[in-house]
């Protein structure tokens, strides 16, 4: 079990997005001490926290990561989302 902080350290996140992650339950710590609130993730975690990472350079709200994440797209939907993607920044690179 890592603290927060460690946790943090080790996925190159800071502590207050962990927090947040947590409060829109894009990532929350495998346990929570019920007397100080202290948040505690496994090393597991990091593959999913790398994920997040990951999916947000590309671009994607977190909303989106949720869903990739939590849905697991099939091969072909997530191709076609990766798709619209790229067309969206595109556009805002033509426009710019």
């Amino acid at each position: 079990m890592f603290t927060i902080g460690d946790f943090a350290r080790h996925g190159r996140v800071s502590v207050r997005m962990l927090r947040h992650y947590d409060a829109i339950g894009l990532l929350r710590p495998a346990r929570t001490d019920p007397v100080s609130g202290y948040r505690f993730y496994e090393a597991g975690q990091l593959a999913r926290l790398n994920r997040v990472i990951a999916l947000k350079d590309l671009g994607f709200t977190l909303e989106q990561v949720r869903t990739i994440l939590d849905e697991r797209p099939g091969t072909e939907e997530l191709r076609g989302m990766l798709g619209l993607r790229r067309a969206e920044l595109e556009e805002a690179v033509a426009a710019a």
